[in-house]
């Protein structure tokens, strides 16, 4: 039997980018139907805006990306992965600044919870938990396992803990509703469905990460590069599908919600991409032109916490400067990693 990626490899780039470009779309398909599958079992277990979309929501549409990286370590090609993260990370930032520079009447940052400002600062902390790893070569291990990815992963759920007392200690509003009493065939058609999604995209995914490998041998760019633009932005497409969604429901909760909770779950993946990469610790090997897109990720999340925090200083007009400086941080890293990775 051929090996699959001799079949993407040999010909130029421009296979391997059509075969990117197919699997990224068939992940935006399944993937967007998925989030929809999980905002019916939410909103049918009574849970609302800010929850929803920090914790089930942000969970369904990571899919792509968990998926993605442990194919990425299954195939030893570990950069790809890391990358697919750190750069997911940027490509929600970018779909949430665009969005509130097109919607600007709307006013997003300017008019969700500030309890997000709570999701920021984690998603802040378990990146730069990340980046010193990748620059000091990892923390130790256990076993195969970083001591850095576990504790990534002990500090996201002791920040979840935290979000969920802040959002049930306070005024009580969209962010926890009512259950619904009706509508049990439902929710079970929406978990059939959510099922069914997940599978699609363990069978479509590992053809993303060898079209991405076979694009970066055949470019001779960087995995890295490939990894953090090219791959992050393909599985970033679920949560560009379902913010956009709920932005124009007017669920901005949802959206700054699904957006922040996938950055934070995003680094949570990172643990389960070395419970599957038998050689060692990831970050411990992982390439150091990351460092960049670490600073870039954690510069767009400060900017994002201080767009939503500034708020109440701003009581008139939308919340543009933020959101501009977010894009032009993307663009900028974007070349400067081009140039690192060319």
């Amino acid at each position: 039997m051929p090996d699959p990626l001799e079949l993407l490899t040999g010909r130029g780039p421009l296979i391997p980018l059509l075969g990117l470009v197919l699997a990224g779309a068939l992940v935006l398909v399944i993937a967007s139907r998925l989030a929809r599958d999980a905002d019916t079992i939410a909103e049918q277990t009574g849970l609302g805006g800010l929850w929803i979309g920090s914790v089930l929501l942000a969970a369904s549409t990571s899919l792509p990306e968990m998926l993605t990286d442990v194919n990425a370590a299954l195939l030893d090609v570990p950069d790809i992965g890391v990358g697919d993260l750190f750069g997911s990370t940027l490509a929600n930032m970018l779909i949430l600044a665009v969005l509130d520079l097109v919607f600007a009447r709307r006013r997003i940052l300017h008019a969700v919870a500030a309890e997000h400002a709570i999701l920021g600062l984690l998603g802040i902390l378990l990146t730069v938990m990340a980046g010193i790893a990748i620059l000091v070569g990892g923390w130790g291990r256990i076993g195969h396992v970083g001591i850095e990815t576990v504790a990534i992963g002990v500090v996201y759920a002791g920040g979840m803990r935290l979000l969920y007392r802040e959002v049930a200690a306070g005024p009580r509003s969209d962010t926890l509703a009512e259950p619904r009493a009706r509508g049990g065939a439902r929710t079970w058609r929406a978990a059939a469905g959510f099922g069914l999604g997940a599978l699609g995209l363990a069978a479509t995914t590992p053809f993303l990460v060898l079209s991405a490998d076979a694009l970066a041998r055949e470019s001779g760019l960087s995995a890295t590069f490939v990894g953090t633009l090219l791959v992050g932005f393909a599985t970033s497409f679920p949560e560009m599908s379902a913010t956009v969604s709920a932005v124009r429901l007017g669920a901005l909760d949802l959206a700054v919600g699904n957006v922040f909770g996938s950055n934070a779950f995003n680094m949570v993946v990172l643990l389960v991409m070395d419970l599957f990469y038998l050689r060692g610790p990831v970050l411990g090997i992982a390439s150091r032109d990351h460092l960049l897109t670490v600073l870039v990720a954690v510069t767009c999340l400060v900017l994002g916490i201080m767009a939503i925090l500034s708020r109440a200083q701003r009581r008139s007009g939308p919340v543009l400067l933020e959101s501009a400086l977010i894009v032009a941080a993307y663009l900028a890293g974007a070349w400067l990693l081009y140039r690192l990775g060319a």
